[in-house]
């Protein structure tokens, strides 16, 4: 099996979580896989949920769903988190009862980069992802990207490839958000991918992996850590290329 990544990159972020209230939009702390799939459908010129109609899916998640991928925050520290306040008098947001056309006033929770906000992104390569690898190792894209928000612009870089290792350990420093299921947590062993090894992250976070028939994301409870893990499962991945060989879980 083969792979194939790129970085993702951009100043702020908005993974709005889409069962929040109406008057405060809060953020996931990381990009997640239908966030992900709408990045590449932008990459490859599928329409997003503004064409999909009332109820029904967007066209790039019915067209990318079933890729695999992996996802690494670039990061060496939980990121900022900022309250902004903005007024929507756009037509579409002010109608419904007791509107009236008035301004709408909204809160939104952002993510702040120090400066930017990185995520690596890993794919498994099969038949169907011949064109998004062309576009990627080329750094096209059909459509702008952004983090979440028109205003929180994106772009991609460091495309690279890899060859996935046969032999596996049981305990390793997983790069990238994995489920929390598949693993025990070894306090005692502490990783170095981090400038301060005596600055120990793990951070817990129900995550997005996909919709229900509703559209509402369905969520799993997803790690990011620097600690060594026990892989309790076959669920993990060893990906080498020149310069490196490291684990990582496919959703």
């Amino acid at each position: 099996m083969k792979a194939f990544s790129v970085d993702f990159i951009g100043e702020m972020a908005l993974f709005k979580k889409n069962d929040a209230n109406d008057l405060v939009f809060t953020s996931y702390n990381f990009l997640h896989k239908p966030a992900v799939l709408g990045l590449f459908g932008a990459i490859l010129g599928f329409s997003g949920y503004a064409k999909s109609g009332q109820g029904k899916p967007p066209d790039f998640y019915k067209k990318l769903k079933d890729l695999k991928i992996a996802i690494q925050p670039l990061f060496k520290k939980p990121l900022q988190k900022a309250i902004l306040g903005f007024n929507n008098a756009t037509g579409h947001a002010n109608k419904g009862e007791n509107k009236d056309g008035a301004t709408w006033q909204i809160q939104e929770q952002i993510l702040v980069g120090e400066p930017t906000i990185g995520f690596r992104v890993f794919v498994k390569e099969d038949e169907k992802t011949d064109e998004l690898k062309m576009k990627l190792e080329n750094y096209e894209t059909s459509y702008p990207l952004y983090f979440g928000k028109n205003e929180f612009f994106a772009h991609f870089e460091e495309f690279k490839e890899y060859e996935t290792i046969s032999e596996q350990s049981d305990t390793a420093i997983v790069k990238s958000l994995f489920r929390k299921n598949d693993v025990k947590i070894l306090k005692g062993f502490v990783g170095s991918r981090f400038t301060n090894k005596d600055n120990p992250i793990i951070i817990f976070e129900q995550l997005p992996f996909d919709f229900d028939s509703n559209g509402f994301y369905i969520k799993d409870l997803f790690v990011w850590t620097n600690y060594k893990v026990n892989m309790i499962s076959n669920k993990f991945s060893k990906l080498k290329n020149d310069h490196e060989e490291f684990y990582v879980q496919f959703i």
